[in-house]
């Protein structure tokens, strides 16, 4: 009994074996079919390239890439053109000219009985390959703009966004400082360059009018004055022979720095009412700064400035 078991469970296994063998070719893939296709074809085997060719493009596509599926049809379209299948050939360029509208078959390599039946089709069913063309080109132009716009998101996903934090403070401070800090640049340059003119021209003024003429000015007698009997000092110069030109000229000097340090004062409070109305605690920082942009701030070591050109 033992020994009819193990005999059937050999049978068995050969069985196995052989079956297996036999279906080996069965399990081509289909890489391997479309180059046994393509080598039919090339040898002119043109039924046997239908054969192998056509389970792989119907019902359904089983090759890997779109250059694969165009080489089938094209050789499906010939092979059915030289096995007097003209319908079938005409739906195989049809496939080709959809999935690839511009394709032409070469006069100088290929035969010419193709190349009239192919352009044949391609008269024919000129308008759909137009329109085919159009879907693809904005098909093309979609995936084209969706991967700009998926790019631009990771882009912006992938940036950090920073903050800065401004002083209120810092709108009090004259020459432009409270625009500076506020983002507001021309605004920044402009208080800058008028104020600081004006107090270069008052502190000037004041600077000659004491370097000149320290704290009074220094007045001649225009005649010699006459001399005391008794002291033998001159006396005092008359009222009516004063030389009060050094006098005048000191107090236009203090003219000119009042008017200009007023000026100074009435601008520099025009930039801290302007920095106030626009002032922002918190502000967004750009990914690198811009040239030329000049940055203040106040941190816990006191004021800091930064200019970029």
């Amino acid at each position: 009994m033992r020994a009819g078991l193990v005999v059937v469970a050999v049978m068995t296994a050969l069985l196995g074996s052989t079956a297996a063998l036999r279906a080996a070719p069965a399990q081509l893939t289909s890489r391997d079919a479309f180059d046994r296709g393509r080598t039919a074809f090339g040898r002119a085997e043109y039924r046997r390239a239908i054969d192998i060719l056509k389970p792989l493009v119907y019902p359904e596509v089983l090759l890997d890439s779109e250059g694969e599926v165009v080489q089938a049809h094209r050789m499906l379209g010939v092979a059915y053109l030289y096995t007097n299948r003209p319908e079938e050939a005409k739906r195989e360029f049809h496939k080709l000219l959809e999935l690839r509208p511009d394709y032409r078959f070469d006069p100088l390599l290929d035969p010419q009985p193709v190349v009239d039946a192919f352009n044949a089709v391609v008269k024919e069913e000129e308008a759909e390959i137009a329109a085919i063309d159009l879907r693809r080109r904005q098909r093309d132009a979609e995936l084209a703009a969706r991967r700009q716009r998926e790019a631009r998101l990771r882009a912006t996903a992938a940036t950090p966004l920073v903050y800065e934090r401004h002083s209120y403070l810092l709108n009090f401070v004259p020459f432009g400082v409270g625009q500076f800090q506020n983002g507001q640049r021309r605004r920044g340059w402009l208080f800058l360059g008028v104020e600081g003119g004006l107090a270069a021209v008052s502190v000037g003024a004041f600077v000659a009018n004491f370097a000149l003429y320290g704290v009074e000015p220094h007045r001649k007698c225009l005649v010699t004055p006459p001399t005391d009997p008794g002291t033998n000092l001159p006396e005092a110069c008359p009222p009516a022979e004063v030389d009060h030109s050094q006098e005048q000229t000191s107090r236009r000097l203090l003219e000119v720095q009042l008017v200009s340090g007023g000026l100074f004062l009435a601008a520099a409070i025009w930039g801290v009412i302007d920095a106030v109305r626009h002032y922002q605690r918190d502000t967004l920082l750009p990914a690198a700064p811009a040239a030329g942009d000049l940055r203040l701030g106040l941190g816990p070591t006191g004021f800091s400035a930064s200019l970029r050109f």
